[in-house]
């Protein structure tokens, strides 16, 4: 028994298969790890690890093989244990090619194992919660005979004992009869190796008549009573761990980072980690928590010692620390008293502590805030960067940096840009340092009913609204309509991803009861959507923005017609009879009026703020301004409509006629930001905008199509992604191409038409050139192409088409894996999934793009492939074989290597670098201070280098091998020396005063002895000097013509003025 014991006591201590050694917060699932001290501790001690991808697969369970498995490893080693092999089937269940035959086997042999009654062994089967905590006692010293964990009913014994010594501590769902997670494991294990062995005093077996008597004495504590062995627990008693981990060790702490009362562990010098200390845990809540909540939850004695000044009060919220004053105990802690604690609300995480020894009480609060993930994980820089949107939740915090590393936060490679990601951090001064990431659950469904600034209802279930979601309380849903909620750890909404979406808002033009809109029978109205198109609709109910409610007289709602306090912008629902519902815009919305008439100017392309402020305007629509996804729809004179999107494309109107008026109505953000625009025009009026730079990539012109009234259209095929669509514009494209190639257009009519559809030209934002051969190359976040260098994003959506045989001299098949494709498509790739696709290759491509900030930055870009050849081989050698920095040459040039070049102030004209790799084929990256800001042709430049870090990254053609080499150039600062008499030289004979240089005419000087007398002082090392003649002449240092009062010495100081020093001769 003992024997198969120590067995069971080393299976547990060895859990994993495949094992990787890792903290809960290393493992690439850590986010999912309840028991993350049992984890990091178990793990440290190599109990219980990850797997070899990160994971550690915490609700996984283990498998009757595998425990067979490791059962042999530690009887007989790994070595040993890997030659088992079964030459017969050791179960039926169990053929010998099973990878755990042998292993089952020697197991079954020895009795540690044994089979089904039915014959089988379940290889896969796993192990229950009761029989891992009946292992775990017997590790223990729990003797099985003796405590009764055998016979019929063993689960009762085997958990009563288990529970009353805290193996279950930690789990509060225990069911004994499930299997076993690993993290579970992990937890009892943990719990284990702090619980006390014990021992018997006597315990003989005897046999009489073929049956066992065990006779015992009184179960016992082991003693452990020299004190620098209690390694867990200072009470001379042997914890588990205190005999078979002796390195291993628990001691009081500080507290942690928000507060709490904490232990640490460590095995031999290295820390494990700080964590609460959850013995002196005594309450746990997430939501408000009262005055009376903290009463409950301490006790009567504590209470009293708190108001007696006989224990001590702390309250830490978000790691700031607030001692209380006995006087002001009672503003956290009395009884029947409702008021909130910690200014405390949903979602708030809050914990209170007691310690056992001193009733000190330790209050701690820890917020949840959301963020949101910028950009997709960068795989490259193995961080993701958090941002805000203050329409979608009410982050109010300052982080001390929002970019996360994996180091730090092994869960965020999951995450994609725009995820909702939920932080606890510590407010250290103002500045709150990342504690703690999590993907937060976004949940979607038909909204059923909300409460202002309460609740909202959405699939059966109500959802109340964090703390930190003061302003988005103030959400207004459409009922019967679809919502996306952001919630919190704790079921809580803590953001609102899309309450009401813009094309769930309508622009009422006029509100009437029948085609004629005079009738007052039913309620109609004409309707402008976002997307350009109208209709006349039937309304069941309407937002009376007068009387500020709802209204379902018909005849009310019919009767506003256009009256100008009623039309305008609502949001609406849609009943299965196609009956609307409007209701009032947002509350983070206003809606802004303006009217103008006469011959005055409306608006102005391409401005943030487009409205023109004039004498003919009204109210304030002129203080609106656009952005990249305003909307702006405008209805001209023939009560035609157009669409524009986007500060860049904002239309341009001028009234052109004293006649003329436009009307403009704006729904307008908080922070001035419009979101749609109607602007109605009636007169003549010029209407031009920025040509459009939403870019289509059009695959084929499929004709032109005259409808039954005799409109005519413009058919195409384009692509949406990697997919074929229709589409129909009121123009044919002029090229020679039919087609495959990238057209853009200005608006879409009312009918939903492209309107001036043409080839894409370079201008403006848009970058576009045809039959280009140069190749197209990337580095460090820019992309090359045309010979120009632009930067990318994770958001640059890059499409490359490659063109079958079509027969008009443009083919690439040969990078097609179907060869006899019309094309072949790869959408939505990055710069370098671009450069990959095109290797290997000799290529002739056409493209367009568009860019932003001045043209520095690609949003988005199409490649096609006319023209493939495969290309000849491409070296794979990145060496070096010299660099020079302004004529300075860089001494070490292998992969790695470091260099110091020092310029002086004043630099020649040399170029500033020049390198020379020995492959003329190999691709030359320079950045300077980890930036890509350097220019491409910075071999060629020669003006003044300045002082930074530069990296040299050289690339083998074939892109297989890299050579970096780093320097450092240091500029000198402008010199400030002077001329001086060197020591040597008596003052009698020559000295420096005020820029004159005082010689002894006894003395004979020539101008080599002057030379030979002078220094620079306190100057750069580039600083020389010269002595000049009267005409201007440069004397040699070697010349011994006699000096005279007419000669001057010019000090040349490094970048700064010369300095001219007169001499005198003194007799």
């Amino acid at each position: 028994m003992k024997k198969f014991l120590s067995l069971v006591l080393a299976l547990v201590m060895t859990m994993s298969l495949v094992t990787v050694s890792a903290g809960a917060k290393d493992f690439t699932d850590g986010s999912e790890i309840t028991y993350k001290e049992a984890v990091d501790v178990i793990s440290a001690l190599g109990v219980v690890d990850g797997y070899s991808d990160g994971d550690f697969r915490p609700d996984d369970v283990l498998t009757r093989g595998a425990a067979a498995k490791i059962i042999c490893n530690l009887i007989l080693g790994p070595t040993t244990a890997s030659a088992l092999a079964a030459s017969t089937a050791p179960f039926k269940d169990v053929p010998v090619t099973n990878t755990f035959a042998g292993y089952i086997t020697y197991c079954s042999q020895q009795g540690i194992i044994s089979g089904y009654a039915d014959g089988t062994f379940r290889p896969t089967g796993t192990l229950s919660g009761n029989a891992f905590m009946k292992m775990l006692l017997g590790a223990l010293g729990y003797d099985s005979s003796i405590e009764g964990y055998t016979g019929p009913n063993w689960q009762v014994s085997v958990i009563k004992q288990a529970s009353g010594i805290g193996l279950d501590d930690g789990n509060d769902e225990f069911v004994g009869s499930q299997a076993v997670t690993r993290q579970e494991a992990a937890l009892y294990a943990f719990n284990m190796l702090q619980a006390t062995m014990v021992e018997y005093d006597k315990k003989d077996t005897i046999v009489v008549g073929g049956v066992e008597i065990t006779s015992t004495s009184t179960r016992k504590e082991v003693e452990n009573p020299i004190e620098k062995d209690n390694t867990i627990e200072k009470d001379e008693k042997m914890q588990f761990a205190e005999r078979y981990f002796d390195d291993l060790q628990k001691a009081p702490g500080e507290a942690d980072d928000f507060g709490r009362p904490s232990n640490i562990w460590t095995l031999k010098s290295d820390e494990i980690g700080t964590y609460a200390n959850m013995d002196q845990l005594v309450g746990t809540y997430t939501a408000k928590v009262s005055k009376s909540d903290v009463y409950e939850a301490v006790g009567r004695t504590v209470y009293n010692d708190l108001t007696d000044g006989k224990s001590d009060l702390t309250v830490w919220f978000d790691g700031v620390e607030t001692p209380v004053k006995t006087a002001d105990v009672e503003d956290y802690v009395e009884r029947n008293n409702t008021g909130a604690v910690n200014n405390t609300a949903n979602g708030d995480l809050t914990e209170i502590y007691v310690d056992d020894d001193t009733n000190d009480v330790t209050i701690v609060t820890v917020r949840t805030y959301v963020f949101q993930a910028a950009s997709d994980y960068d795989t490259r820089k193995e961080t993701v960067s958090l941002t805000t949107d203050s329409s979608k939740y009410d982050t109010d915090i300052t982080l001390d940096s929002r970019t996360l590393d994996v180091d730090d936060f092994a869960n965020i490679t999951d995450l994609k840009a725009d995820d909702y990601v939920l932080v606890t951090a510590v407010n250290n001064n103002g500045r709150y340092e990342v504690k703690s990431i999590d993907k937060a659950e976004v949940i979607s469904g038909t909204v059923e009913g909300y409460k202002d600034g309460s609740n909202v209802t959405m699939g059966g279930t109500k959802y109340e609204y964090s703390a930190t979601a003061d302003n988005i309380k103030k959400t207004s849903y459409n009922v019967g309509r679809e919502a996306s909620l952001v919630l919190d750890s704790y079921g809580y909404v803590i953001a609102v991803d899309e309450s009401v979406v813009l094309s769930d808002y309508v622009y009422i033009a006029e509100f009437g009861s029948s085609s004629g809109m005079t009738s007052t029978s039913r309620a109609l109205a004409n309707a402008i959507f976002p997307d350009g198109t109208t209709d006349e609709i039937v309304v069941d109910k309407a937002y009376d923005k007068k009387a500020g409610e709802q209204v379902s007289s018909k005849s009310t709602i019919a009767g506003w017609r256009t009256d100008a306090e009623q039309i305008g912008w609502f949001t609406y629902s849609k009943n299965s009879a196609d009956e609307y519902t409007l209701y009032a815009v947002e509350s983070k919305y206003d809606e802004e009026i303006a009217n103008y008439s006469g011959k005055v100017t409306v608006s102005e392309n391409s401005k943030v703020a487009p409205f023109k402020t004039d004498s003919n305007s009204t109210t304030k629509a002129d203080d609106s301004l656009a952005n990249d996804e305003t909307i702006v729809i405008v209805s001209d004179k023939n009560d035609d409509l157009y669409v524009y999107t986007g500060v860049k494309n904002f239309p341009a109107i001028e009234l052109t006629d004293s006649s003329s008026e436009a009307a403009v109505s704006a729904l307008v953000r908080d922070n001035g930001y419009a979101a749609l625009i109607y602007i109605d025009i009636d007169g003549d009026a010029t209407i031009s905008g920025e040509q459009e730079t939403t870019l289509v990539y059009v695959l084929s012109y499929d004709g032109r199509y005259v409808t039954t009234d005799n409109e005519v259209y413009h058919q195409y095929t384009v692509l949406n992604g990697d997919e074929e669509e229709d589409i129909v514009a009121d123009n044919k494209i002029t090229s020679n191409n039919d087609y495959y190639g990238v057209a853009h257009y200005l608006t879409r009519n009312s009918d939903g038409q492209l309107t001036d559809f043409q080839a894409a030209t370079a201008g403006g934002s848009v970058i576009a050139d045809t039959d280009k051969t140069s190749a197209i190359s990337q580095s460090a976040g820019t992309l090359t192409i045309d010979g120009s260098r632009y930067l990318v994003t994770e958001d640059t959506a890059i499409t490359l088409v490659t063109v079958g045989d079509l027969g008009d001299g443009r083919d690439a098949s040969i990078m097609n894996k179907d060869e006899d494709a019309d094309y072949e498509v790869a959408a939505n790739i990055s710069a370098k999934e671009l450069v990959d696709a095109l290797k290997g290759y000799a290529y002739t491509y056409d493209y367009a793009g568009k860019t932003s900030d001045n043209g520095k930055v690609l949003e988005e870009l199409y490649v096609t492939v006319t023209q493939a050849t495969e290309a000849a081989e491409l070296g794979n050698d990145a060496s070096i074989a010299s660099i020079t920095v302004k004529g300075e040459t860089v001494a070490k040039l292998g992969d790695g290597e470091t260099n110091t070049i020092n310029l002086p102030a004043t630099q020649n004209d040399q170029p500033k670098f020049v390198i020379k790799p020995n492959d003329a084929g190999a691709k030359v990256v320079v950045t300077k201070n980890g930036s890509t800001d350097v220019d491409a042709d910075i071999q060629a430049q020669t003006t003044a280098l300045g002082e930074g870090t530069y990296t040299i990254q050289v690339t083998s053609s074939d892109g297989s091998k890299t050579t970096t080499v780093t320097v450092e150039v240091e500029v000198a600062a402008a010199s400030s020396g002077t001329l001086k008499v060197k020591d040597t030289i008596s003052s009698s004979v020559m000295s420096i005063s005020s820029k004159v240089i005082t010689i002894a005419s006894s003395a004979n000087a020539t101008v080599a002895d002057l030379y030979a007398a002078l220094e620079v002082d306190g100057g750069n090392a580039a600083d020389y000097f010269e002595v000049v003649s009267p005409f201007g002449a440069i004397y040699g240092e070697k010349d011994t013509t006699a000096v005279t009062d007419s000669m001057t010495v010019v000090l040349h100081l490094d970048g700064a003025a010369d300095a001219t020093y007169t001499i005198t001769l003194n007799s």
